[in-house]
């Protein structure tokens, strides 16, 4: 999962949006959530912080990356 703030001007859009398609390329589950205004910290306001730990969540239960001993 790709994280990636819209206005992150160190470091740009372009890139994950390259990386993201070499994932594609490669045959792996990936995503690239994009978030509007977003910078380098992209939860600086409490609907991004909200909306990043509902993707963040949302990916962990997709993909149940527990492993029981």
């Amino acid at each position: 999962m790709l994280l990636v703030g819209a206005a992150d001007y160190p470091s740009p859009i372009s890139e994950s949006e390259q990386f993201y398609q070499a994932l594609q390329i490669r045959g792996l589950d990936s995503v690239l959530v994009r978030f509007p205004g977003g910078f380098h910290n992209i939860s600086e306001r409490p609907s991004q912080l909200a909306a990043k730990v509902a993707y963040v969540q949302a990916w962990f239960q997709r993909h149940d990356v527990r492993q029981d001993p």
